[in-house]
């Protein structure tokens, strides 16, 4: 029997096997909701630490808009180093605890594929691993706020061009939009080859850089199954992303039928449904570089039964063997 692509294996990994893709959805989750709780306490804790006096009560209250401008002006004054301040430091804190985590749910995730697709256990020590895993993911951040700098940056880009070339707003924002477009690529492709390095970390106990080299190999030598599974995948995410779209808009357009409360009820969930089809597919995708990876071999699951093609076929019973003939020995 011939063996499945390792796209079908991923497509077919995460069906059979839910168990790893929600290991997956749990980390993820996990800092997400952290994240957001600590963002809003943050912003909770700032305004409850600005000074509101008698006069900035009255200034509230006269629903002039003169005055009301003046009132914000005089609560937020001098508040905003400390706000800077609170969010650097909630930045930071944030950014180590997802490097820490990150390269804890990698390593479960590929673990967990590495067992359904019979690749043998690493011999390395977890501490090895595990700081090899901290260094890609301290390498992916440094790349993410690198693509934010350049963002800001292409607007400081942009403005100051327009100043002094006097370019039309159209031109402007076309070449704001190519300078963030070839951002955001750069950053998309050094994020995804980072990610696919952590893979090797753990399935071929490399180094970091060693893991890279290998990214690159892999990229040269198997360039159609990358491709084929990175297309396929996208374009899943890409058909996953307009449904939900479709179905927020559909429920927006209702809003005169339901009350607030239910619209906001039914898109919640309609983001959480996208969010986890998203991860179920990143998942996918991971299985099939950890196909890839592994070797042929793993393309067929153990749980499936299959066997490889390399395997010795069974022996033949030669029935003309006296030892197993039906018919009696002659008589000495």
């Amino acid at each position: 029997m011939g063996l499945a692509s390792p796209t079908a294996a991923g497509f077919r990994l995460v069906f059979r096997r839910p168990a790893v893709p929600l290991a997956e959805i749990a980390w993820r989750w996990s800092f997400g909701a952290a994240a957001w709780f600590l963002s809003a306490m943050y912003l909770f804790e700032y305004a409850d630490s600005l000074p509101v006096n008698t006069v900035d009560r009255l200034l509230l209250a006269t629903q002039q808009p003169m005055l009301i401008a003046r009132a914000i002006r005089r609560i937020f004054e001098g508040s905003a180093f400390r706000f800077t301040q609170a969010g650097v430091l909630l930045a930071i804190a944030l950014t180590l605890a997802w490097i820490v985590l990150a390269s804890a749910g990698r390593a479960a995730t590929v673990n967990g594929l590495m067992e359904e697709f019979g690749v043998p256990p690493s011999t390395r020590s977890g501490r090895r691993t595990f700081s090899s895993l901290m260094t890609l993911n301290f390498l992916r951040t440094a790349v993410t706020l690198a693509a934010i700098i350049s963002g800001l940056g292409s607007v400081a880009l942009t403005s100051s061009l327009w100043a002094s070339t006097h370019l039309s707003v159209g031109d402007a924002t076309r070449f704001w939009f190519v300078i963030v477009s070839l951002a955001w690529g750069a950053w998309s492709m050094l994020n995804w080859f980072l990610s696919t390095a952590a893979v090797f970390v753990i399935v071929k106990e490399e180094r970091p850089l060693t893991a890279m080299l290998s990214t690159m190999r892999l990229c040269q030598s198997q360039s159609g199954g990358v491709l084929a599974a990175g297309t396929w995948f996208e374009l899943a995410h890409v058909g996953a992303f307009v449904s939900a779209f479709g179905a927020g808009f559909t429920v927006l357009g209702a809003i005169g039928a339901l009350r607030l409360g239910p619209v906001l009820f039914l898109e919640f969930w309609i983001a959480v449904f996208y969010f986890a089809a998203a991860d179920f597919l990143y998942t996918a995708r991971l299985a099939a570089y950890v196909a890839m990876i592994g070797g042929p071999q793993t393309t067929g699951s153990r749980r499936t039964g299959s066997v490889p093609s390399d395997s010795p076929a069974p022996a033949v019973i030669d029935q003309s063997e006296l030892i197993l003939s039906d018919m009696p020995l002659p008589a000495s």
